[in-house]
This record gives structure tokens, C-alpha cells and sequence, in this order.
């Protein structure tokens, strides 16, 4: 299995969370994993608590290291696992995405998010420290957007275009619930070669068209979609519809301790709840293996 779709601070164990509270006097919450029907809103509320934990550059490579080893336990063949570095307020970004860099093993990399509203400068440093770290395979989008955002996301094209110039690859947080016109945003603007969500992608035709015409892959991340309320239900997922129509679709995560799930979790769902054969399944995967960022 490939995992396309992992966030750091949203997948440490919850072990390695409470001990890194404990140290800095802080306790856990009681109420620290999402749940269905909560709004995006308050689950990405969630993250203050654990981004607490992982300020500084040693807890960074810790859970990176620690996320490598859980994904080895449940047979994964590679991980992209994805973060913010800079909201690590612990040492220079730089520095940050380094202890990351030295928490991976050699079956994953990493790909460094902006975050909706955050001006663009931010993802030109990002872009600008991948360009020299080849185990920063992408960056991405992350995040939701909010009516009161300074910066929109049509102006996030500068960073994007030069991530496409140096060979880095390029996923967005699209269409989770809102419009399907972000993903066509996207594709054009950002160049993205990969969507994470897309619920909305059947939602218009010609984003279909476009989607199937660029060869994009939707990072599908079932279990995120219902506890966010984007779905009401696993079963009204469009997963299935998707594969019908032939858009390639990888199966993910997102966040294994918030939405207390992981990849093998959700590729029962998908089959269970969603309605993909076997065969769908094996397409998925297949999908997942040929959508991993290389840089070249």
C-alpha cells in the first residue's frame, strides 16, 4: 500500500503526544479526536493542541520517525507524509524540516504545506528550502479557506509555478465540501498533479473532463470527509462513482491519530461502505504507486 495523504500533526501516536504534553506541563485534552459531523472548522482546531507538542526540532523527528515505523507495520510501500514547518516556532523552518528529513526512513518523504490565508512569500521559502532537500518531494495547499482570507487561491500561482519549474510536486486541498471550481483553479493556475479531497469534482462536468483529460489523481480520505461533516455518512462517499467514470483515486488516511483510522482501515471502508470491489481496490492502489512525487 501507498499513503499519499498523512499529516504529521495529525498522526503521532497518542502515547508520544501525551508524553511530549506532560514535559511541557500541558494537559490532553479529553476530547482530542475528531468526530463525525464536526465542520472543518473544529477539527483543524484540533491541530493547535498537537502542533503544541511539536514545536521543537527533536519532537519533529521523533513523530516522523515514529509514523515511519507504524507505516511499516501496516506494509506500507511508501508514505508521503505532509507539514507545516512553519508553524514549528522551535527553530528556523529550515531547521525544521531537516529533523524531519532525519526521521524518515527509506520508504518515505515528505511534502511541506502553506495553509490557506497565509500570504504567498510563505510558500516561496517553502519552495525555496525543497529546492535544495530532494527528500521534499511536494508541497501543498492545506487547510480551508475563509471568507475574510487576505489571499485567495488563484494567488498562490507564483509559488506553485516555480515548485512545477524545479521538478517538486504539487497537490492542493480542493473542493472539500465547496465548490468543484477550485479544483479547476488548481489544476490551471497551481498546476497540481494531485487534489486531496475533491468531494465535489461530480458536482460539474467540465472539472471532470478536466480531471480526466490531465490524468489528476483525488487523494481520497473517506473517514476525514465524515468526521469534517463534508459527508454525512462513509456510504455516501463518491469514491465508487469516481472510479466508475475512470478518475484515477488513491486511498488515504489524512490524520491516523485524530480520525483514529489507518490506511488498511479505510480500504475496508471503501469496500464495506463505499461499495469498491476488489478489482476497484487494486486500481486504487495501482493509482497511489503511480501518483507518488519524484523529483527529478
Amino acid at each position: 500500500m501507498v499513503e499519499l495523504h498523512c499529516h504529521l500533526d495529525g498522526s503521532l501516536r497518542l502515547s508520544t503526544l501525551e508524553e511530549l504534553l506532560r514535559q511541557k506541563n500541558c494537559p490532553i485534552p479529553e476530547d482530542i479526536r475528531f468526530h463525525p459531523g464536526m465542520g472543518i472548522q473544529e477539527a483543524l482546531s484540533k491541530f493547535l493542541t498537537t502542533l503544541s507538542a511539536l514545536q521543537d526540532p527533536d519532537a519533529v523527528e521523533r513523530v516522523t520517525r515514529e509514523l515511519c515505523e507504524d507505516a511499516r507495520e501496516f506494509k506500507h510501500i511508501h508514505t508521503e507524509i505532509r507539514f507545516a514547518p512553519q508553524f514549528h516556532l522551535g527553530a528556523p523552518t529550515e531547521e525544521i524540516v531537516d529533523a524531519a528529513i532525519s526521521g524518515l526512513d527509506e520508504n518515505a518523504n515528505l511534502i511541506l504545506c502553506g495553509l490557506y490565508g497565509e500570504p504567498p512569500s510563505v510558500l516561496n521559502n517553502l519552495v525555496e528550502i525543497a529546492r535544495t532537500r530532494p527528500r521534499v518531494v511536494g508541497i501543498d495547499l492545506a487547510g480551508a479557506p475563509l471568507k475574510d482570507h487576505r489571499y485567495h487561491l488563484m494567488d498562490y500561482d507564483e509559488p506553485f509555478t516555480r515548485a512545477r519549474e524545479l521538478g517538486i510536486g504539487r497537490t492542493v486541498h480542493a473542493a472539500e465540501g465547496r465548490s468543484p471550481k477550485e479544483i479547476d483553479v488548481a489544476i490551471n493556475f497551481l498546476h497540481a498533479q494531485r487534489i486531496g479531497h475533491g468531494l465535489t469534482l461530480l458536482e460539474d462536468w467540465k472539472t471532470l473532463d478536466l480531471v480526466l483529460e490531465r490524468g489528476i489523481t483525488i487523494e481520497a480520505c473517506i473517514t476525514s470527509n465524515w468526521h469534517t461533516g463534508a459527508i454525512s455518512h462513509p456510504s455516501k462517499h463518491p469514491i465508487k462513482q469516481w472510479v466508475d467514470q475512470g478518475v484515477k483515486v488513491a486511498i488515504c488516511a489524512d490524520n491516523i491519530l485524530l480520525s483514529d483510522t489507518v490506511l488498511p482501515i479505510e480500504y475496508t471502508r471503501a469496500t464495506q461502505q463505499c461499495g469498491l470491489s476488489y478489482k476497484d481496490i487494486s486500481i486504487c492502489k495501482a493509482n497511489a504507486q503511480q501518483a507518488i512525487f519524484q523529483r527529478r
